[in-house]
């Protein structure tokens, strides 16, 4: 598949979720799809606003909790 085929998919998908009030254009799919399959890293600014979204101060912190013994708690103390 084409470079240009995936666009017009990508854009095809965004027409069809906008259809049930999901606002996502082609290109924001595209970065979705890019850092699914690791062709795409988020940046540290990125992950630390994910991580706030979650219920954590920092990505480091969010990554404790998922990894160690530390939980959203730690905020909080």
């Amino acid at each position: 598949m084409d470079q240009h085929e995936l666009v017009k998919d990508f854009e095809g998908l965004s027409a069809k979720l906008l259809k049930h009030h999901i606002n996502l254009s082609g290109a924001s799919l595209k970065k979705l799809w890019e850092l699914a399959t690791g062709k795409r890293k988020l940046s540290l600014a990125a992950k630390d606003r994910l991580a706030l979204f979650a219920g954590f101060q920092s990505w480091h912190d969010l990554e404790d909790a998922l990894h160690g013994d530390v939980d959203a708690d730690v905020n909080y103390k």
